[in-house]
């Protein structure tokens, strides 16, 4: 292991001590990452991927597998999920965070933009949707981002012509605020979300597995170049 990588897991192992003592994220990332002098990207990792013990157990309790959402109702924070699978399209690094879910390194989810690998992103969740087969889809899509109202005018098109679905999608200030209250298993890697939410899915990492071959490498792991 080269000293590179030995500092990272050293600094992953002091973040997980910090958080389980009940240190903020803020605290808990400047004292590890100041002391370590870790990358922004590196920081993202601890900040994306390590919680607590307690918070992680509580989580993994709410995954569900493929095979439940046949027949059921799924809510799905659509920009969360399209910013994972495209982040690995374009290269970037995911990793298995400590509470089961894959997430990227990504710090565009405010400030998002269609990109030439937006069509692949989109055709792999239509044919995760055909192959998990839920009962009805509801996409929430963040309305302060920019160009909105075309991408849901572009999905409703798209899905008409494929999914086999009944299908909503909806436009909301805060796709957070209505997910949280959702009456049914949730797609999305937000922390928030997956607090309140009964049953979770990690449709970004089906996605990526089922079609583009992925296996998540869990955050401790993380090889960084020296």
């Amino acid at each position: 292991m080269s000293t590179y990588n030995r500092v990272f897991k050293n600094a992953v192992s002091d973040y997980k001590y910090l958080k389980d003592k009940k240190y903020s994220d803020k605290a808990a990332l400047k004292l590890v990452g100041d002391h370590y002098r870790l990358s922004k990207v590196q920081r993202n990792c601890l900040l994306r991927g390590i919680v607590a013990h307690h918070t992680a157990r509580m989580r993994k309790v709410k995954l569900v597998t493929p095979r439940k959402i046949k027949g059921r109702s799924l809510g799905i924070d659509w920009y969360n999920v399209l910013i994972t699978v495209e982040s690995y399209l374009k290269g970037h690094l995911l990793f298995m965070a400590d509470d089961g879910v894959v997430r990227d390194t990504s710090s565009t989810h405010g400030s998002y933009r269609q990109s030439q690998v937006t069509p692949r992103a989109i055709d792999a969740f239509c044919k995760s949707m055909l192959r998990l087969k839920p009962g009805r889809i509801r996409i929430v899509m963040d309305s302060p981002i920019s160009y909105s109202k075309k991408m849901a005018d572009d999905l409703r098109a798209t899905f008409d012509s494929v999914l086999t679905m009944p299908f909503e999608i909806s436009l909301m200030h805060s796709a957070d605020f209505e997910l949280k209250s959702f009456d049914g298993i949730v797609a999305s890697s937000d922390s928030v979300i997956i607090d309140s939410a009964a049953a979770v899915f990690d449709i970004a990492r089906f996605c990526l597995a089922a079609y583009y071959g992925y296996r998540p490498m869990p955050v401790e792991k993380l090889v960084f170049a020296d």
